[in-house]
């Protein structure tokens, strides 16, 4: 039954985290740098500048706001909180890799001595003893900087400082009249589920199951039910824990403790790429944002071209077809059902500026078990349980049919029957695990045995579990699509509340095929709550650097670049954003991190190509186009060498008439044209100067018509195995070019009637 009521009474339960360990990772002068370093991108803003920026804030302040909460909002100073600063050392604690941390402490004593100093500062005075601005200009210095070294702590500095920052401000939301518990907020109970406890010494830690699933995501669940439906004893098993619908939505921080893959905090090795992964019950399907596409025919002949015909076969639609009728997803012909989907202020402008442009858009189908779905945080967590992801609709099911859970649980390696001399294929038994209680007080081994063993932990965590388990196959961890992204942003006349209503309902898909292969860009809508939204939007280091660096646009003084964001962060409530992604055509990995001793952490090396890069501009470009052509008074890519475009006839305040409006719209027109023909001459490049983005990973386990291309063949079985598969997005040939979800769903279906085939003719 759903609940209404005051929104006091409707706010999230608490969800505690657990402490850090104890000791620290840096010295006490280590830390000084450090914090030095970080207040540079988020500092309180210094009385003499304050008056202007408040000036330029008042349009967009709440109306019950006065002066001086934008005041506070400027002076907050972020590395005097003690939750900031706690929150960081958490981060490096918990989240940064050891090796990366033994790496920056030694940087952080170069800092210390006078050579080093002078080395890396071009001063003999160490940098936590300059003051703010002269500090400012070293840091943004090293935004352009020819050492590797130096651009590398910028960009993983400045993304922590703003993660944080914005993770434990207590101004900025009463800045933007930003509520903690959604204006529209409507709660549904979720399933309760019941998980094995082995904190009682005396209860056995060797389980036996037809199936054992590793991971809880899209793909796991879908296995778990069809499997569970079928009669098979299944035993779903999952690294993190699980959180009922009274915990959501959870402030940003606790979502990325909770439910995300290492704290929300997984780079790059160039730092070129920030990557945002599920890892909680229910993994991707718990933070997604509804969007519900089948893969594209184009891209289904082309995974149909290496030996696996079945993707382009009645079958395989029959998968994508069972699995929407599951959720509720709307089918793309059903116009009547698609009509009633209700869109955002930033849909309807993408749905509308895209038709004006004569640039092809669609209205995304929602897995809301066609249910209304008006919620804009649901990437912490759906409170309604609508969202019809493994946690809402497929584990319930599964458990009904007798499933079973264990959350905490982190498979160390796949077990093997021992193989015959001459034998070329081994023959998975189940596998080795390590339990960890929620409070962390108690870990327990585990062996579970089982008939079929299917690993479903996602792209980034299955080739790890194969890899660990001893095989050996190249294709393991290659093969890696991110499907990168930029994005863009828009500021308007009037207030926006882009965290309200749906976040992604329309997809612009005109440049989708921009080489001839099927590999280009669609642009869609951010979640755009303020601690994801406002982390893509630029920190510009060239605006404090001296005029003789950048004559292209002026400095405001050596603090400009951080005035400049917080003003623009301020502006959020009457934004709205676009995300442009692309299909990528060239690939990374995933592999064990070598200097993790425990073999639990991923390193990812993807770099996004020039090809790439050429596709998330044009997206860029489309973007921008759509929001100018909508009214929108402001706009800015997430480029850190752009500038920040201002409609001219926004500021105008003479007399409207024909002749005058038709002059301002040509002087508009000019205007934004010759600022996009300067964002094409900068062009996009990672990791310098630009960083994307990625939501979604695949393709690391990539299913092929023979085992010198692949790891898993067209039934999702690991070649040189017997009982071994992987159902997750890990498996696609190549990057789906759509939101994954539906279909990593739909592979996880086909692989599961072959697995239950498969089990029924043994009988």
């Amino acid at each position: 039954m759903s609940q209404t009521g005051t929104i006091s009474s409707l706010a999230s339960l608490p969800s505690p985290r657990t402490p850090a360990p104890d000791g620290d990772v840096f010295t006490t002068d280590q830390w000084d740098i450090l914090f030095s370093i970080v207040e540079v991108f988020i500092p309180c803003i210094p009385s003499s500048q304050v008056d202007a920026a408040v000036s330029e804030l008042k349009p967009y302040l709440p109306e019950d706001a006065s002066e001086e909460t934008a005041r506070a909002y400027l002076s907050e100073d972020a590395t005097k909180s003690d939750a900031f600063r706690d929150a960081v050392v958490r981060k490096f604690k918990l989240h940064v890799p050891p090796s990366d941390v033994q790496g920056l402490a030694f940087v952080l004593s170069l800092f210390n001595t006078r050579l080093g100093s002078y080395l890396l500062t071009g001063y003999t005075t160490p940098i936590h003893k300059q003051d703010l601005e002269t500090r400012t200009k070293i840091v943004c210095q090293w935004s352009r900087a020819r050492l590797p070294l130096l651009r590398a702590i910028y960009r993983s500095l400045n993304g922590l400082a703003r993660q944080v920052w914005l993770a434990t401000s207590t101004s900025l939301p009463r800045l933007l009249d930003f509520p903690a518990t959604p204006k529209h907020i409507e709660r549904n109970p979720s399933y309760e589920f019941k998980f094995h406890d082995f904190t009682s010494p005396s209860t056995s830690t060797t389980l036996s199951a037809d199936v054992v699933i590793v991971g809880s995501g899209c793909g796991a669940g879908v296995v778990a039910s069809h499997l569970s439906r079928a009669g098979l004893k299944c035993i779903v098993l999952e690294k993190s824990y699980h959180f009922p619908s009274t915990h959501f939505p959870m402030s940003h921080g606790d979502s990325g403790e909770h439910l995300l893959e290492n704290g929300g905090m997984i780079v790059s090795d160039d730092a070129s790429m920030g990557i945002l992964a599920g890892s909680t019950f229910g993994g991707g399907g718990t933070i997604n944002w509804s969007a519900s596409l089948q893969p594209p025919y184009a891209v289904r002949q082309e995974w149909a071209s290496d030996g696996l015909a079945h993707f382009v076969g009645p079958d395989y639609q029959d998968c994508l077809d069972t699995i929407c009728e599951r959720m509720g997803v709307a089918k793309s012909t059903d116009l009547e059902a698609l009509g009633k989907i209700e869109h955002n202020f930033a849909n309807q402008t993408l749905l509308e500026g895209s038709r004006r442009l004569g640039l092809d858009v669609r209205i995304v189908p929602q897995n809301t078990g066609s249910k209304r779905h008006f919620c804009g945080y649901c990437t912490h967590g759906c409170a309604g349980a609508t969202k019809q992801g493994p946690a809402n609709c497929w584990f319930p099911d599964a458990a009904t049919h007798g499933a079973q859970f264990i959350e905490g649980c982190w498979v160390e390696e796949v077990t093997f029957a021992d193989q015959q001399p001459g034998a070329t294929t081994r023959t998975a038994t189940g596998v080795k695990a390590t339990w960890t209680s929620r409070d962390r007080a108690t870990a327990r081994q585990l062996t579970i045995s089982a008939k079929r063993v299917v690993i479903s932990a996602g792209t980034l965590q299955s080739p790890l579990v194969l890899l660990r388990s001893g095989l050996k196959n190249p294709h393991i961890g290659s093969h890696l699509h991110l499907h990168p992204t930029n994005t863009v942003w828009a500021t308007w006349p009037h207030r926006t509340n882009p965290w309200e209503g749906a976040i992604l309902t329309a997809a612009m898909t005109g440049l989708d095929n921009l080489d001839g292969h099927h590999h280009g860009v669609k642009v869609e809508v951010i979640c755009s709550t303020p601690g994801l939204g406002l982390l893509t939007v630029p920190f510009r280091a060239h605006k404090s650097l001296p005029l003789a660096l950048d004559s292209a646009a002026p400095a405001r003084g050596p603090l400009a670049s951080a005035v400049e964001y917080r003003v623009n962060a301020a502006k959020h409530a009457f934004s709205t954003g676009f995300v442009c992604i692309a299909r990528d055509a060239d690939t990374g990995r995933v592999y064990l991190d070598p200097k993790d001793a425990s073999r639990r952490r991923p390193r990812i090396a993807y770099t996004p190509s020039a090809r790439d890069c050429r596709s998330i501009l044009e997206g860029v470009v489309a973007g921008l186009r759509i929001a100018f052509t909508m009214g929108a008074v402001e706009l800015e890519p997430n480029h850190p060498e752009a500038t920040r475009w201002v409609r001219p006839s926004s500021s105008s305040s003479s007399t409207t008439t024909t002749t005058t409006s038709r002059t301002a719209h040509d002087d508009d027109q000019t205007s934004f044209d010759n600022w996009i023909a300067d964002l094409r001459r900068l062009g996009f490049s990672a990791p310098d100067p630009c960083t994307a983005g990625s939501a979604h990973q695949m393709g690391s386990c990539r299913m092929s018509g023979s085992a010198a291309s692949g790891v898993v063949d067209a039934r999702g079985r690991v070649w040189g195995t017997d009982g071994l598969y992987v159902a997750d997005a890990s498996v696609f040939p190549s990057a789906s070019g759509v939101n994954p979800m539906v279909s990593t769903m739909g592979m996880a279906e086909w692989i599961s009637r072959g697995i239950v085939r498969e089990l029924s003719e043994a009988r």
